[in-house]
């Protein structure tokens, strides 16, 4: 399921970060106006994708290799010497993987 936004296509299966590292989510909703409502890390209220955009973008999606795959990767990374939680470390190679 895919939704445009100024001329950006967003998957809406994915998980996108924002420019402070919080994770938005979609919910399977709608707002009434038809545009996805994502959910933000630790928030309950729901808020339109164009507003989480313009207030909180740009959205990066997380890279959407498998969790194994994620969990080897981070750990080669700790190995040569980063030292960062699995977050910071996914939020670093996101861009890398898109």
């Amino acid at each position: 399921m895919t939704f445009t936004h100024d001329g950006v296509v967003f998957d809406l299966a994915r998980v996108f970060v924002d420019v402070i590292g919080v994770e938005w989510r979609w919910t399977g909703g709608y707002s009434e106006a038809g545009e996805p409502l994502l959910l933000g890390s630790g928030d309950r209220t729901p808020v339109p994708l164009p507003d989480v955009y313009h207030d909180h973008g740009p959205l990066i999606p997380l890279p959407t290799k498998p969790a194994l795959t994620f969990l080897a990767d981070y750990a080669a990374s700790l190995q040569d010497g980063h030292t960062e939680s699995y977050e910071q470390w996914a939020r670093r190679t996101a861009q890398a993987a898109t």
